[in-house]
């Protein structure tokens, strides 16, 4: 009884004095409810360890906050190169686009002009025999008639009986100095305003397009060695209807059908197309029997008068 007494005692006292400590803390604030029951808690203490855990919060939240801002500013820089690179290119290819187109423009009509003012039309007139004094002469028997009995002043001739476009650059020819020469060798020595070529005759026996696209090379040889020069394709004068009828190679159809072709790579500009028979024609298209005896050439002293008619086809 008291042993019993005397614990009880102890327990009221233990009471008391907890009574005592904490009534007054908990008055104090020393002493709060927590998460998990009551708690103490220091002066100052719990401000720190709030603005820590505030602070971490924020600064996660900023860090979330600055790494969204990141994206969506990276994804807004990204998306405006993207507009810009797109734009520009779009921008850039117009821009080049029209600068091209402007100076394609620009180009095309300084083109033109410049090939207005280059190719522009020389104008027939009638010249005097100075004229010839640039001129070369490449051709034929008919063309060794015009050098001997026409009045050529000092064109130079590169011709012979039975030439043709076969053999033109592979004979030696008798020049106006005597010499014998190389149709290249000519072409070399010295510039020719202008060049006239009459061949087609006795090529009529050969393959039509073949001897076509030899005369074309001719007309390119002479190109490439005179680039300056007036280049006038000369029509195969006709032979008499007599001469005609009595062959089927060598006839007035066949040479017309030459001429044609010949005259089809006459350009107006700097190749020019000149057909004399029209002054030796009958009214059939046949050369006239007054103006032969042999049915093919003309008689010398009508070489003149061809001399003359070219002289009034001057350019």
């Amino acid at each position: 009884m008291g042993k019993k007494d005397t614990r009880k005692h102890s327990y009221i006292l233990l009471l008391g004095i907890s009574l005592i400590v904490v009534l007054p803390a908990w008055l104090l604030g020393f002493v709060g409810k927590g998460e998990e029951g009551f708690e103490l808690r220091l002066p100052g203490a719990s401000e720190e360890v709030q603005a820590v855990a505030d602070c971490g919060d924020i600064k996660g939240q900023v860090e979330n906050d600055a790494d969204g801002e990141a994206e969506k500013k990276t994804g807004d820089s990204t998306g405006t190169e993207l507009e810009r690179e797109e734009g520009s290119g779009e921008n850039g290819q117009s821009e080049a686009g029209t600068e091209e187109e402007t100076e394609e423009v620009k180009n095309k009509n300084t083109s033109e002009t410049e090939i207005s003012e280059a190719v522009e039309t020389p104008v027939m007139y009638e010249a005097d025999v100075s004229y010839f004094s640039d001129a070369l002469f490449i051709g034929d028997s008919r063309t060794v008639g015009l050098c001997e009995y026409g009045n050529l002043g000092s064109a130079e001739v590169v011709a012979d009986s039975g030439m043709s476009v076969y053999k033109i650059f592979n004979e030696e020819f008798k020049t106006v100095s005597g010499e014998k020469k190389l149709l290249e060798t000519v072409l070399s020595e010295r510039k020719y305003g202008k060049i006239y070529l009459m061949l087609g005759i006795n090529e009529l026996g050969y393959d039509f397009n073949y001897t076509v696209s030899r005369y074309e090379e001719l007309i390119g040889r002479l190109r490439e060695l005179q680039p300056e020069a007036l280049i006038f394709l000369e029509g195969n004068l006709h032979i008499t209807d007599k001469k005609s009828k009595t062959s089927t190679e060598f006839t007035n159809e066949n040479i017309d059908r030459f001429n044609r072709a010949v005259e089809q790579m006459a350009d107006g500009i700097t190749i020019f197309y000149l057909d004399v028979n029209e002054l030796f024609d009958d009214e059939s298209g046949n050369l006239s029997e007054e103006y032969t005896t042999d049915d093919v050439h003309i008689l010398a002293r009508y070489y003149e008068e061809w001399a003359e008619w070219i002289l009034k086809h001057a350019r």
